[in-house]
């Protein structure tokens, strides 16, 4: 999937800027429903940086200042999601997922990551 058909799918404009002198490589600005990606990224990194920005849609600021960590990680559940789903759908014989491979091709690196790719790929393979 495109930037611009997930930017279609949950109803936002997309906008590329140069991150070089900002904080992050994206955000996601509830109020004007904008999603702004850095133009420097390669195409894959991209759209990572996209689905974990929109993964930020519901959530309200209020409740981002108090519970930011949590929010990230709601987020960073959302781009693992999608991510997983793309990948499902490429692969033959999902027996032979390796989830080390994922998480690598994408750089997740922590053990939320890891443990939130396992129960994503158990919740969509139908495999168990």
């Amino acid at each position: 999937m495109t930037l611009d058909e997930l930017c279609e799918e949950f109803g936002v404009e997309l906008c590329l800027f140069d991150a070089s002198n900002w904080h992050s490589s994206g955000f996601y600005n509830p109020d004007t429903k904008v999603l702004a990606v850095d133009i420097n990224l390669s195409e894959l990194e991209q759209k990572q940086v996209a689905l974990h920005e929109l993964g930020h849609k519901e959530h309200f600021p209020s409740q981002y200042r108090i519970f930011r960590e949590r929010c990230e990680l709601d987020a960073n559940r959302n781009m693992i999601h999608h991510l997983m789903k793309e990948e499902l759908a490429l692969t033959e014989d999902r027996t032979q997922f390796n989830y080390l491979v994922f998480m690598e091709k994408y750089k997740l690196k922590t053990m939320a990551d890891e443990a939130m790719v396992k129960e994503e790929f158990y919740n969509l393979a139908d495999i168990i």
